[in-house]
């Protein structure tokens, strides 16, 4: 594939790297000193998908010109997602191809599976309290995580007792009816999320630790090359319901 990497970061130097290994050949590069939205049509012309981990300020815009410029794009940038519903509409409206997801790490994705299926048990034992934390490195540009917002989700939405998920500190009683979804900044951790459930006997926890970005970069390939010749708005559940199928 002829790859867009928007965003040479750390995460955008991974991809690079990961794509230098196969069969891909990164032929456009944007960042701070070479911006998307100031790009022409023709500087992804020969682009087969676009793999971006720009800024959330961006990514929107960046959407905008996937879209209308018919450039298939897969999203790891975080932080956008109140903008869901504008992003399908464009994707709707220009038959375009968009994934997101916000953890591209297949093992992060085998966690969400597993808490949606413990979370089904814990359903049912109300003992049991549910809460996320997750720890990344410094230079991480939101917090919490679009990971662990994602999985908290998933236990608000498991769980009849949870209404709502609570990213802040706490300085009183916690509301019994959200979800703790608390966050360390510290070091250089590639990301860390844990799952817990909580009772007055024991705890029970699902944790994934990555060791390095070559992970996530390894995912997010796998996730442009599932997109290609593809429509629709997607997430990296589609691409493993697939790999599973098969």
């Amino acid at each position: 594939m002829n790859l867009a990497l928007v965003g040479t970061g750390q995460m955008g130097q991974a991809v690079a790297a990961v794509a230098a290994e196969g069969s891909h050949e990164v032929t456009a590069r944007f960042n701070s000193d070479r911006p998307l939205v100031d790009a022409a049509p023709a500087a992804l012309e020969a682009v087969d998908v676009a793999v971006d981990f720009s800024l959330p300020s961006l990514a929107v815009p960046h959407f905008r010109r996937y879209c209308e410029w018919d450039v298939p794009v897969v999203m790891g940038t975080t932080g956008w997602y109140d903008a869901l519903d504008e992003v399908q509409a464009l994707v709707q409206h220009h038959d375009a191809g968009v994934l997101y997801a916000p953890n591209f790490s297949i093992g992060v994705a085998v966690l969400s599976r597993a808490v949606d299926h413990v979370t089904g048990l814990m359903d049912e034992i109300e003992a049991y309290d549910a809460f996320v934390h997750e720890m990344h490195h410094t230079k991480k540009a939101d917090s919490p995580s679009g990971t662990a917002r994602m999985l908290a989700e998933q236990l608000v939405d498991g769980l009849e007792r949870k209404g709502h998920i609570d990213p802040e500190a706490q300085h009183q009683r916690i509301d019994p009816s959200a979800v703790h979804v608390s966050s360390t900044r510290a070091g250089t951790a590639f990301g860390e999320h844990t799952v817990g459930f909580d009772s007055p006997y024991d705890r029970v926890s699902l944790r994934h630790r990555a060791k390095n970005r070559r992970g996530f970069a390894v995912g997010a390939l796998r996730a442009a090359k599932w997109l290609r010749g593809r429509t629709g708005l997607f997430t990296l559940d589609d691409v493993l319901d697939d790999w599973l199928e098969d």
